[in-house]
């Protein structure tokens, strides 16, 4: 279609924000119109078009196969024409807020910044600490939220972004110290880092050791302190693979054997109320999606990385553990 048979940017307008709400009146509300002159609109634009582009339901409206490819399109034109009017009158573009917790902002999120911005080129990332303010606070509410743990409850919105795997890691410098474990069994006379879900006693049972009784060994309230605890040598932690794929691939931790369990945790995405109306914090909030389902899960299957003998002492017949 040449630019000279586009139909009016008005009727472009009326249809994409009736599509992203699925709904003529809040469509009319938005562009403060009333709702009989977006019906027409959109009639028209179906008119000129040959196509049916919703498909009119009680109290609702459902868009048909050609309305998707067109909302596609649409909502992606009046993303750049936003952007591109900001950037002509030097006005920033509003900010994403994601709120996060700690580990997953040092362990995940920050490594990957480029690539959020790559996906979605424009955006300007606010990290907060999840959890972050109360009732009373004054801070602007976050547009999504991550979370670890057991699904939320009393949210609406809320989607899975990825279970995950507890595998077993250490730091090479407490490696060099007592020795690389050559069998799973070993691993019982190491200082084993015990966190939230203390999932040791079930990687054993894994591991084809059933009678094999974990060591008792510091306890570490959260994912954020146990990992620390681990790259600055103090033990062995059994640790979720998306939250260290970034120190293996670094070599602050290395993993030992290939031995995984499941984890009972999940990531979770809550969208904030402004979500419905900001098309950029929907690509992030696909980005995010798509980026955890990426991690390498061969740290899952694969044998791991070795670390250069070189590097190690021999293993010990009762390797020292401090």
């Amino acid at each position: 279609m040449s630019r000279r048979r586009l139909p009016p940017l008005g009727a472009l307008h009326a249809f994409e924000a009736a599509a992203r709400h699925q709904s003529f009146a809040r469509a009319a509300e938005e562009l403060h119109l009333t709702d009989g002159a977006i019906s027409h609109r959109i009639r028209d634009l179906e008119d000129r078009l040959g196509v049916r582009l919703f498909r009119r339901l009680h109290r609702k409206v459902v868009l048909t196969e050609h309305g998707r490819r067109l909302f596609a399109t649409s909502r992606e034109m009046f993303d750049l024409l936003a952007r591109g009017l900001g950037e002509l009158e030097g006005v920033p573009s509003e900010p994403v807020r994601i709120a996060v917790p700690a580990v997953f902002a040092t362990r995940w999120l920050l490594p990957r910044l480029d690539e959020l911005e790559a996906a979605v080129p424009g955006i300007e990332p606010h990290l907060m600490m999840e959890g972050a303010g109360g009732p009373d606070s004054d801070a602007v509410p976050p547009d999504l939220i991550v979370r670890i743990g057991a699904r939320p409850r009393g949210v609406d919105g809320v989607d899975r972004l990825a279970g995950d795997m507890l595998v077993p890691v250490a730091a090479p410098v407490y490696l060099a110290r007592v020795g690389r474990p050559a069998a799973p069994e070993a691993l019982t006379r190491y200082r084993l880092l015990r966190g939230p879900e203390d999932a040791w006693a079930s990687w054993f049972r894994s591991a084809g050791i059933a009678r094999a009784t974990p060591p008792r060994g510091p306890v570490l309230g959260d994912h954020d302190h146990l990992l620390g605890a681990a790259i600055a040598g103090y033990g062995v932690a059994l640790a979720p693979t998306r939250l260290v794929a970034a120190d293996i691939a670094a070599g602050r931790l290395a993993r030992l054997f290939a031995t995984a369990v499941p984890w009972p945790d999940a990531y979770w995405l809550i969208r904030g109320e402004t979500a419905a109306d900001r098309p950029d914090i929907d690509r992030v909030a696909a980005w995010l999606g798509t980026a955890m389902a990426e991690v390498d899960s061969g740290l899952v299957t694969r044998p791991p990385p070795m670390i250069a003998s070189g590097d190690l002492h021999r293993i010990p017949e009762r390797p020292t553990v401090d």
